[in-house]
């Protein structure tokens, strides 16, 4: 009766297993790659990335394993960067603006005002103008973008200081990344950006070392910004994509189908994710005016202001010419 039941189990063991990583136990994948980011464990993209790394080693049968580190677990961004381009199997989740410490054009994809939409990122996801930038990024750098898909939406000011134009903004003290097109960003709304890592927001804001941040709203409810901020300012200054990215010499030594299937992957999953982001904002906003939030709502700003003052940041980072060739390959014409 005993065996009856154990093989059974042992069955379904072999199951679990291949559903969990696409290889039987025992079997060493020839290929590891360690993709890190700054999310919780319980974050939509984290959730993702494990999806994505479970259909690759599904697809490799156990060959190529990717495993997934959240909360900065792997390091200090720039350390992480660093390691792959010293050949290292890290990846990590990056952004524009970092980038363009690199390759200066990167950064206009966090520049103000620049993108209206996930139907934009999408387009530009076989844009040639953005592929030049990523083979200078490899042939300069060493650093291969996997995909540029995962976007976390519209990001927005939360603050213990109620401001609705570039003016009342002046004086506010908020949080950003440490990277000259965010803070210029950041700037051109009126208020002083404070380059904080993403680990200390809250205790920032907390503390008054700053007044605020700006985030998407699935991140600002994922730290419970709201128990730190008085108010919901939406500005929907950047329309936020991220770039996932690793180390061109380590992806090089992987078999040309593993190369694209772990980018044709990592698109399908980033935009699966980000229109399931697009259609939670709502919920993600009502959370936090529920938990006590005053919400200054997108009409209610002075949008126009706030692009007209988003021209400094273009100005100061010296990229008219290419906004000017984005929105050429988007049909849209800039507007000063």
């Amino acid at each position: 009766m005993k065996k009856r039941i154990l093989i059974p189990i042992l069955a379904l063991c072999v199951v679990a297993s291949l559903a969990a990583g696409g290889k039987a136990e025992g079997k060493k994948p020839s290929y590891t790659l360690r993709f890190g980011h700054v999310q919780t464990s319980e974050d939509l993209f984290h959730k993702a990335y494990e999806k994505w790394a479970q259909i690759i080693g599904e697809k490799t049968k156990g060959d190529f394993l990717v495993e997934i580190y959240p909360s900065a677990q792997l390091g200090v961004e720039e350390d992480v960067l660093e390691q792959m381009r010293k050949g290292s199997n890290v990846g990590w989740q990056t952004d524009p603006a970092r980038l363009g410490n690199y390759v200066k054009e990167f950064s206009i994809l966090y520049a103000p005002y620049l993108l209206d939409n996930l139907d934009e990122v999408k387009k530009l996801l076989h844009s040639k103008v953005i592929g030049g930038w990523i083979d200078q990024l490899e042939k300069e750098y060493k650093i291969s973008v996997i995909s540029y898909a995962f976007v976390q939406g519209y990001r927005n000011v939360f603050s213990n200081k109620l401001g609705k134009n570039p003016s009342e903004f002046r004086g506010m003290l908020i949080r950003t990344a440490p990277a000259p097109m965010w803070v210029a960003t950041v700037n051109s709304l009126g208020c002083k950006a404070v380059a904080l890592p993403y680990g200390e927001l809250y205790n920032g804001i907390q503390t008054k070392v700053v007044d605020g941040c700006e985030l998407p709203y699935a991140a600002a409810k994922t730290l419970k910004v709201y128990e730190v901020a008085k108010y919901i300012l939406e500005t929907q200054h950047i329309f936020q994509a991220n770039v996932l990215v690793a180390g061109t010499d380590w992806i090089s030594k992987l078999p040309k189908e593993y190369r694209t299937l772990l980018v044709d992957e990592a698109n399908k999953a980033g935009i699966e994710v980000s229109e399931q982001l697009q259609k939670n904002a709502d919920a993600d906003r009502k959370f936090m005016i529920d938990k006590g939030m005053t919400y200054i709502s997108h009409g209610d700003m002075d949008i126009e202001a706030f692009k007209k003052a988003g021209q400094t940041a273009y100005d100061a980072m010296k990229l008219d010419a290419v906004r000017e060739a984005i929105y050429a390959e988007l049909g849209k014409k800039v507007v000063k």
